[in-house]
């Protein structure tokens, strides 16, 4: 399933969805229980920490330049949130992290 983030523009709809798909292909989940997944891994500091490492290996195995482009954005925006605590995922790039709106 292809991701549906934009790189140039932030959609939350595109965002939330996509967060869902990859923690669904990362933890082997279907997509419900991968929402309540996102959902439990948001709480905590080390859950969100844990999402980015999560997300970010996926940005290091996609194969796909223009996914692994939308996996960088969604990565831009949760750093942009707060996750992380000032980690650099995979795909950024030096400089302005956030995409233009």
């Amino acid at each position: 399933m292809r991701l549906q983030t934009d790189p140039s523009c932030f959609s939350i709809t595109a965002f939330l969805a996509d967060q869902v798909a990859l923690v669904a292909r990362e933890e082997k989940l279907p997509p419900g229980a991968a929402l309540l997944r996102l959902q439990e891994l948001s709480r905590t500091p080390e859950g969100r920490a844990k999402l980015i490492r999560l997300i970010d290996a996926a940005a290091q195995r996609e194969p796909n330049a223009d996914e692994a482009a939308k996996i960088a954005a969604i990565c831009r925006e949760l750093s942009a949130w707060g996750y992380g605590e000032g980690r650099r995922p995979a795909g950024f790039p030096e400089g302005n992290h956030r995409a233009a709106a």
